[in-house]
């Protein structure tokens, strides 16, 4: 035992175990008790890793730290550890020992300095110890724990073991970002074992609507939400909710697509994108060209610099930074037969058809096609235009076509500046590349399968993105692979995968952990579509549907039941009297829709099914219906239209069987649902 007072923590039952800690001391994510350098003299390590002097181990326990000589054995401590309520908990503990071992307990509210007294059941501001000898092997007792007095309250608890008894032998565990976990650590290696209760306000889980594109409106008087509260961690019997959807547009009114699932309901969290995607292996990073656009040509030849200026008058609409540049390739014949030359004439002036660094390849040449060679001058003597120099003397010969490609077509060279210098004409490119002029280019934007995000803690593979300016559609969180098809379309066919990557990795990072929880993990994940690098930057809204995914994003681990979605009937009255005729007029024509709502009441003339709506002369307010069979009604009577309405109504039940670590809240896709018009 290190030198019988160094370590810390010790066993309990009851300890909480969340992600941010393993459950024994071989799990991967922990390891066990870190060797440590030797205390310095005159010192011993306390449980969270500080120093402690022996003077003051003298002053706690009235002996020298190597005088103690231990002959009884502390074997457990025994405590639920767990998150307390917001209100007064009596939570029960005892200490299993060997008989006459003697123990000192204490607690401490961290909040307010506050210490328990066991006598009166309280916290007092004086220090107040219990100070027992275990008989009979266990030593048994209760703590009050009072009703919160902010939003969070820590507890600390230190048993002591007195000189001649000792605590087990250490074990310790530590959380995922290196920190000792109190709480699973068991034993002591000095006389101190520490841990650790946190008190928690009541959270609240809000079961809401939402439409994810804003398709459907509910934003009219009367539109709610239900809550249950409940505090951390803990469960609720079944609770009946209700939710009402109302449109906020008078001639409008809703239909049902149909009822309600546990799969139309969605956790989400928000996370922001990182600047820098990584390129998979097997991925092209650059998949689809942008749509060719009236000036996308050289304007001038380049001859240096990497600044581009194009025929285009707005070219922030048309590309932008991170683009792939490639440029089309241009063909001329040759003009004689030349032997081991390095200076070949043209049919054509060669300041179309080529700028230096352009590689050259054809049928007309011999090594051109088997090495790469350039152009390194254009009319090289000045006396001639449609002469060009090579890097490298070869046979060309007379009437044999060349190839001519820009060195952006071997050499990835991307867009850095957009309207370099405010003008609206001009790019800046990655490398200096000289262009001819009237060269046209292609645009096409990076887009990346991998990014990274600031949270990816709760993140699992299938949850869907909500759509925004730069994502793509039906975008999901995935797996990558990168596969190629052999003998496809035979008995033979097989799909080989030659890359693949997990749909998150944390890239070795650390989390972030509060109070033994995981609050935040950077690292990448992978999406099932290409995603472009306009990306960048941007907040994300990730969406989880059912209650796995639910319990993944939020915490709550629910059981959502006997849904179902109703709309309120829409009634009106006659505004005069109909006799045998098919134009009913009303006072209201909100709500009803033609080819949708069915008329029913007294003395409507139903013959085998009732009438249908099939014409409304105003959208709102007072009009004419037009029904599918001619009535006689009464001025002023009552009449109820069904099919469609403007009130919406969503029920069922909700369980929580454990709530989670936050207030929260949970969406009806009502795009699933409902339809308006």
């Amino acid at each position: 035992m290190a030198n019988g007072y160094g370590g810390s923590s010790g066993s309990s039952s009851g300890s909480r175990t969340t992600s941010a800690r393993s459950t024994t001391p071989s799990a991967p994510t922990q390891r066990m008790a870190a060797e440590r350098p030797p205390a310095p003299p005159g010192f011993h390590y306390m449980p969270d890793g500080t120093l402690m002097s022996d003077a003051e181990h003298l002053r706690l326990f009235g002996q020298e730290p190597e005088a103690v000589v231990a002959t009884k054995i502390i074997k457990s401590f025994n405590l639920d550890l767990s998150d307390l309520p917001a209100t007064s908990t009596k939570r029960a503990f005892s200490i299993a020992a060997d008989n006459d071992s003697e123990f000192i307990l204490e607690i401490k509210d961290k909040d307010t300095g506050k210490y328990y007294n066991f006598f009166t059941n309280a916290f007092q501001t004086a220090q107040y110890r219990l100070e027992e000898i275990v008989t009979g092997g266990r030593y048994n007792g209760v703590i009050t724990f009072p009703d919160i007095t902010g939003s969070t309250d820590q507890y600390d608890i230190y048993l002591y073991a007195k000189p001649g008894t000792i605590h087990a032998e250490y074990v310790e565990y530590r959380f995922l970002d290196n920190s000792i976990d109190l709480n699973s650590s068991s034993g002591s290696n000095s006389l101190m074992m520490q841990k650790v209760i946190y008190q928690y306000a009541d959270i609240t889980l809000t079961i809401g609507k939402a439409s994810p594109n804003s398709a459907i409106e509910m934003t009219g008087t009367g539109h709610s939400t239900d809550s249950v509260t409940i505090a951390r961690g803990k469960s609720s019997g079944k609770i009946p909710f209700t939710l009402a959807s109302i449109v906020s547009t008078a001639s409008k009114a809703y239909t049902i697509k149909k009822q309600p699932t546990v799969e139309d309901i969605y956790g989400r969290t928000a996370v922001t994108v990182g600047s820098a995607p990584e390129l998979l292996p097997g991925e092209d990073e650059y998949p689809r060209a942008r749509a060719a656009f009236t000036g996308d040509d050289v304007n001038g030849a380049i001859t240096s610099g990497a600044v581009v200026r194009m025929d285009n008058t707005d070219l922030s609409a048309a590309i932008a930074v991170g683009d792939k540049i490639t440029a089309a390739t241009s063909t001329s014949t040759i003009d004689g037969d030349f032997e081991d030359v390095n200076k070949v004439v043209l049919d054509d002036n060669v300041a179309t058809k080529m700028a230096v660094g352009d590689q050259v390849t054809g049928a007309g040449c011999v090594k051109c096609n088997s090495q790469v060679i350039l152009v390194t001058h254009l009319n090289p003597d000045s006396d001639n235009v449609k002469e060009f120099q090579v890097d490298t003397s070869d046979d060309f010969a007379d009437g044999s076509s060349l190839t001519f490609s820009s060195k952006v077509n071997r050499e990835l060279t991307t867009v850095t500046v957009v309207e370099t210098s405010g003008a609206a004409t001009d790019f800046t490119m990655s490398q200096a590349i000289q262009f001819r002029d009237n060269q046209p280019l292609t645009f096409s934007p990076r887009a990346n399968f991998q990014w990274p995000l600031d949270n990816i803690n709760k993140i699992q593979k299938g949850m869907a993105i909500l759509p925004d300016t730069n994502t793509e559609e039906n975008t999901l969180i995935s797996d990558y692979e990168d596969t190629v098809t052999i003998n496809e379309g035979t008995e033979q066919e097989q799909v080989i995968v030659k890359n693949r990557a997990d749909f998150k990795n944390t890239k070795g990072a650390p989390p972030t952990i509060t109070n033994g929880v995981i609050t935040t993990q950077t690292g990448n994940v992978i999406f099932n579509k290409q995603q472009r690098l306009l990306l960048a930057g941007d907040p994300l809204a990730i969406h989880a549907y059912g209650e796995s995914f639910i319990n993944s994003i939020t915490g709550y681990d629910l059981r959502i039941t006997d849904l179902s979605i109703a709309l309120t009937p829409i009634t009106t009255t006659t505004t005069s009297a109909v006799s045998a005729s098919a134009t009913v007029p009303v006072a209201s024509v909100n709500g009803i829709l033609p080819n949708t709502s069915t008329i029913s009441g007294i003395g409507i003339n139903a013959a085998q099914a009732d009438p249908l709506v099939t014409a409304r002369s105003a959208t709102t307010g007072a009009g004419n219906l037009t029904v599918s069979v001619a009535q006689t009604l009464e001025s002023g009577q009552e009449f109820t239209f069904s099919g469609a309405g403007q009130v919406a109504t969503i029920t069922g039940n909700i369980e929580i069987l454990r709530a989670g670590t936050a207030s929260d809240t949970i969406f009806f896709d009502v795009e699933k649902l409902l339809t308006i018009a």
